[in-house]
């Protein structure tokens, strides 16, 4: 677990580091991409004194906070290719695929708080230059008080069964043939189950019934948190909605397409469906 510390404490951590006498870690960040680099013990994220050796960290660095004892920050750069030796950027999805849940986790974490960082710098109320807040994490604007927390966007993800098949559709933004249980984010105004219904109804034109809470999972992209369901079908035929959908099924244990990462809810969604089906064969 991370242990959030304040910025009042990060600065007197960070000013100068040497106060700190557990390790310190920054994540680069530029856009959707942390910096990474081939070492031999297999940690893709650059060693502190290699990033603060080649970036000014003296402004720029945001807060996320303590975890086993190592303390780390987060850093948004604009150049990309400005970049020490042997590193380069990676897509923070990439992460889940070729890392370990941990690293995956901590680096969607800093790149939601270095995004919130970068993108609320100015009063949504009245414009004006915000000041990090001394007791948390938060934004305050000097002119008018307004404060801003990081943004969480609240999504729906659900497997929907019938019978011994589960509902898989295939999304147009996947860069790869992966198919998932269908989600989508909770409209102003609707409750959980509403949002099950909808998204499930737009996307494939199934109606479902039965809608019981899995569970919920932190996911940096968006800045959501994903909140999970099963349900079961109730009626319809599949009729996808050919703009956030390239196909959808349905599919038995034994012919499984290509899935999501291990570490995500959506792939303990489906399993949860196959673990459920050889309970009752």
């Amino acid at each position: 677990m991370i242990r959030i510390i304040t910025m009042e404490k990060l600065i007197q951590l960070l000013k100068p580091p040497e106060k700190f006498t557990g390790k310190i870690i920054i994540l680069v960040y530029h856009n959707m991409e942390i910096l990474v680099e081939n070492n031999e013990d297999g940690n893709p994220i650059p060693e502190y004194n290699k990033i603060v050796s080649y970036y000014d960290i003296s402004t720029s660095l945001v807060p996320i906070g303590l975890m086993n004892g190592i303390y780390y920050s987060a850093l948004t750069v604009d150049d990309k290719n400005d970049i020490p030796e042997n590193t380069k950027f990676m897509n923070v999805r990439h992460l889940y695929r070729t890392s370990n849940e941990n690293l995956f986790s901590l680096a969607g974490l800093g790149r939601q708080i270095a995004d919130w960082d970068r993108t609320f710098r100015y009063c949504g109320k009245c414009g004006s230059l915000t000041e990090n807040h001394s007791e948390e994490r938060a934004k305050i604007c000097p002119e008018c008080g307004h404060t801003t927390y990081p943004k969480i966007s609240p999504a729906m993800i659900c497997s929907v069964t019938r019978g011994n098949k589960i509902l898989l559709a295939r999304g147009s933004k996947f860069t790869q043939p992966v198919y998932s249980v269908l989600a989508g984010f909770v409209e102003p105004g609707e409750t959980l189950e509403e949002t099950v219904e909808r998204e499930v109804m737009e996307e494939t034109g199934i109606s479902v019934k039965n809608i019981k809470y899995f569970g919920n999972q932190p996911w940096p992209f968006s800045s959501s948190m994903m909140i999970a369901f099963t349900a079961e079908y109730e009626s319809g035929d599949i009729k996808i909605d050919d703009k956030e959908i390239l196909d959808a099924g349905w599919f038995t244990p034994g012919n499984l397409p290509m899935l999501p990462t291990p570490y995500s809810i959506a792939r303990r969604l489906i399993m949860n469906f196959v673990e459920n089906v050889a309970d009752n064969s």
